[in-house]
């Protein structure tokens, strides 16, 4: 894991919710849902695709913790059926970077905040979010390469 304090722009989003637990079957039924809205309208191509996270699993029980599939869209994109279009802030985030399989994820969210609270940050009152650079899926040896970004809070 490569490891930084970072100032992340605003993005401008189109979003599905999904409510469970974080892992793998919420998060696959989000982006399913948006990867059928965003290809025809060219969005993959062109896209940031994010994965939105705003409870902390350790306070929220695991029925009420939301995840957001999201993709970066022009302003002025509407929201439609169950896509909603929402503004994610930017500013100052730690930025933390994986290459990892798909079975990583746990672990690198927990590196991630293992990092954060040992350099003595505290979380802003706003969504951690990943961020990636590409499709573990379509990915020749399967690895995802992403970045996981997590609000600071300003002192």
């Amino acid at each position: 894991m490569n490891a930084k304090i970072k100032e992340m722009p605003e993005y401008n989003v189109a979003y599905v919710r999904k409510m469970g637990a974080y892992g793998e079957e919420t998060c696959k039924q989000a982006f399913a849902e948006l990867v059928q809205w965003a290809e025809p309208k060219g969005y993959l191509r062109l896209g940031t695709i994010l994965g939105l996270y705003w409870d902390n699993p350790e306070t929220t029980p695991p029925e009420k913790c939301r995840t957001d599939a999201c993709i970066t869209v022009p302003d002025g994109t509407l929201a439609e059926g169950t896509i909603g279009v929402q503004l994610i802030s930017g500013g100052q985030y730690a930025v933390c970077h994986f290459e990892i399989t798909a079975e990583g994820f746990q672990q690198a969210w927990k590196d991630a905040f293992s990092w954060f609270i040992g350099k003595g940050y505290e979380c802003a009152a706003k969504p951690c979010y990943e961020l990636f650079h590409n499709n573990g899926e379509e990915d020749p040896d399967g690895r995802w390469i992403f970045d996981i970004c997590i609000p600071l809070k300003k002192s």
